[in-house]
């Protein structure tokens, strides 16, 4: 039995109380044009610190982007042995830096579980330089604005506005330039759509596109600023999307990003107050 939209979300406090967020979707609608049901399922979100996220689909499939494992200081410690994940059936790379990309994680995860990699043409064929043994689908999604169907779960490579060279000995390494940044939209078996923005600051985009065009349920934003936007420009970028829910990510992982999700809500409050703010933990496990 198919669901609507509305009624997808109003049932999404229950579905995350585990967590003690039952109130979590109460509230406005941000999109006032209803769209296609969502179909039954539910999908997994974990943060594992930073910008590393591992998503479970509908059907079981584990998806995860910009993995940083082994030098992450806020990566759960379980994730750091070996075949810990189980499966994962996709990699997410947004660019190259070595808080997102790190050569020695990739290998790692690529000979565990032999995964199609998504990333932006440039960083794709420097990993299928490195790795020779990653299923790059550097001809099935590689560039920004294209859309690839995986399985029933489709993924949007989508603009962003940052850096994006590797160093491969680690944060005192030589830079390489390796392509753009870019984020993502993830479309789950049951239509729910996620964005993942990456590494960006506040562009025009975030309206036109993302928000009139995609019209993502939930979306994920950098608060930490030095490096990407903070709170301030997070919250308008939440007015700017309208998701229903957003998810504060790199942040609190390094001294200097002092950002909190607190100052970050506070903002939301302020700009976009019909926007709910999910304050996930690394480690800890939601489902919508």
């Amino acid at each position: 039995m198919s669901v609507s939209r509305r009624q997808f979300f109003k049932g999404l406090g229950a579905a995350i109380g585990m967590v003690g967020l039952q109130s979590l979707m109460k509230g406005a609608i941000a999109h006032a044009v209803e769209k296609e049901p969502i179909g039954p399922g539910k999908v997994g979100i974990e943060w594992l610190g930073h910008g590393s996220f591992l998503f479970t689909s509908c059907n079981g499939k584990k998806i995860l982007l910009d993995p940083w494992i082994s030098t992450n200081p806020k990566c759960p410690g379980r994730y750091r042995k070996k075949g810990a994940f189980g499966s994962v059936e996709m990699i997410l790379w947004t660019h190259g830096h070595v808080d997102h990309f790190m050569l020695p994680d990739a290998k790692e995860l690529v000979a565990d579980y032999k995964p199609k990699v998504v990333a932006p043409w440039e960083l794709s064929f420097f990993i299928k330089a490195q790795i020779p043994d990653a299923n790059c689908q550097t001809f099935v999604l590689a560039n920004k604005g294209a859309t690839a169907n995986f399985g029933g779960i489709k993924v949007t490579m989508t603009e962003a506005f940052h850096s994006a060279g590797a160093q491969l000995t680690g944060f005192e390494g030589v830079n390489r330039f390796v392509g753009e940044a870019a984020g993502y939209i993830i479309e789950f078996e049951n239509g729910l759509k996620v964005y993942h923005s990456g590494d960006t600051s506040l562009m025009g985009d975030m309206k036109t596109i993302i928000g009139d065009h995609y019209k993502p349920d939930i979306a994920i934003l950098p608060i930490g600023g030095v490096f990407t936007m903070g709170p301030d420009e997070a919250a308008y970028a939440c007015k700017l999307i309208r998701p229903r829910v957003a998810i504060p990510e790199h942040y609190g992982t390094f001294p200097v990003l002092t950002q909190t999700s607190n100052g970050f809500k506070k903002q939301v409050r302020k700009q976009a107050p019909q926007v709910k703010v999910l304050d996930v933990k690394p480690g800890v496990r939601v489902e919508v």
